[in-house]
């Protein structure tokens, strides 16, 4: 992610993602705990899921590995998504996001894949 503002906007998704997933998937996702609000906890989250999203093209380019189509970054994001949930979840204690088990970081990985593939299509048009 070259612009701050692109930054801003998917920290923005991810957190409200993370605060609103478990009002939709009641019983399989937790925001908060004793130490952190459902408002922070996503916070938090959101932004070390935008983290590992920014980081993972300076990644790949540095293990020299080449993807050129569309499909395929999304596969690789599909793939960055579902760990950095699963670990964000996996860590629940600190960042204040649990999911019930791991199909669970599948379903929002995939959800979440699909919103920033829109938000990248219609919005930034090749920016990022």
């Amino acid at each position: 992610m070259k612009d701050s503002r692109v930054f801003l906007l998917f920290w923005l998704v991810n957190s409200a993602f993370f605060y609103f997933a478990p009002f939709i998937f009641t019983g399989f996702i937790v925001s908060g705990n004793v130490r952190l609000t459902a408002f922070l906890a996503s916070i938090i989250s959101g932004f070390l899921l935008t983290v590992i999203d920014a980081a993972t093209q300076p990644f790949s380019a540095s293990l020299k590995i080449k993807l050129q189509e569309d499909w395929q970054w999304t596969l690789c994001f599909l793939f960055v998504n579902v760990l950095g949930i699963w670990l964000i979840a996996r860590y629940a204690d600190l960042t204040g996001v649990g999911i019930s088990n791991a199909w669970m970081a599948v379903l929002m990985g995939a959800i979440l894949t699909l919103i920033q593939w829109l938000i990248e299509k219609f919005l930034f048009k090749k920016q990022i």
